[in-house]
Order: C-alpha cells, then sequence, then structure tokens
C-alpha cells in the first residue's frame, strides 16, 4: 500500500464487498433489518471516499502490512450500523484509524 490511490481504491472496493456480505446476510436473517441499513451505509460511505494529502501523510506508515491493514477494514467495516454509527467518511476514517493503531 505505497500510494495513496492505491489506498482510495482499496477503501472502495472493501466497501463494496462488506456491502454485498451484508445484503446477503440481509436474505439470511430478514428479521434484522440492521443488516440492511448497514449495506445501504456503506455504499454511502464510499460514495463519501475523499482523502486529503494530509490524511494520506497520517495513514501512509500504518498501511505497510497488507494483511493487517485489510483486517482492519473488515472490522472497522463490520462494525457500520452495528456497533458503530459514523456520520460521514470522515468518522469512518478515524474509527478505521483507532483499529490501525490499535493492532
Amino acid at each position: 500500500m505505497n500510494n495513496k490511490h492505491i489506498f482510495v481504491s482499496t477503501l472502495s472496493a472493501q466497501f463494496k464487498i462488506t456491502a454485498k456480505w451484508r445484503d446477503n446476510n440481509a436474505k439470511r436473517f430478514a428479521h434484522d433489518i440492521r443488516n440492511a441499513e448497514s449495506a445501504r451505509r456503506l455504499l454511502e460511505l464510499e460514495s463519501e471516499i475523499d482523502i486529503s494529502d494530509d490524511a494520506w501523510t497520517r495513514f501512509a506508515p500504518l498501511v505497510q502490512d497488507d494483511a493487517a491493514f485489510l483486517s482492519a477494514i473488515s472490522e472497522t467495516n463490520r462494525l457500520v450500523g452495528f456497533k458503530e454509527k459514523p456520520a460521514d467518511f470522515a468518522a469512518w476514517l478515524e474509527n478505521l484509524h483507532a483499529n490501525l493503531t490499535r493492532q
């Protein structure tokens, strides 16, 4: 993960992957509306992706280990609509940062 463009592309792809997983869970667990709401919110967050140069400078040292980075994104996305309700992409990005620094 050595440049901002790849970072943004990875975030976008992971939002879509997790949203699809949540959609599938919404079908399996129709009684739990959080899955459908989470899928919708993940796609909204994906459409808001905006990484400033300052944000990239802050994240670049944390995303050198691809496996740890992907794990942190997955964890951050799985919480959307359940334990976390980020107001916008910036709030989601702060949650990701917290997950990366905790690892």
